[in-house]
């Protein structure tokens, strides 16, 4: 099972990289906008992994945690940095 685990999260990380860097073709951010995007998506995928391997070792809370604690700050970060620097660059269009 953790095999599997794993090997789906190669497939999403592999997928949220090609999603990136087209990404980066379609929207012009600086080089900062696209650090916080990239940084807040490892905390994701790193908060997705830790809680899979603590649910099947059978530690609901630290899988809980790290989806609350490493995640949500991921998604924050990804989501903000792309609406204030996306709409910006926008907006001098």
């Amino acid at each position: 099972m953790q095999l599997l685990q794993w090997f789906l999260m190669g497939i999403m990380f592999t997928l949220g990289s090609i999603g990136v860097a087209y990404l980066s073709t379609k929207v012009k951010m600086p080089w900062y906008g696209w650090s916080t995007v990239i940084i807040g998506s490892i905390l994701v995928l790193f908060g997705i992994g830790w809680s899979g391997a603590s649910f099947l070792e059978g530690v609901a809370q630290s899988g809980a945690m790290a989806l609350m604690l490493m995640s949500m700050p991921g998604v924050l970060m990804v989501v903000l940095a792309y609406r204030y620097f996306a709409t910006q660059i926008v907006s001098k269009s």
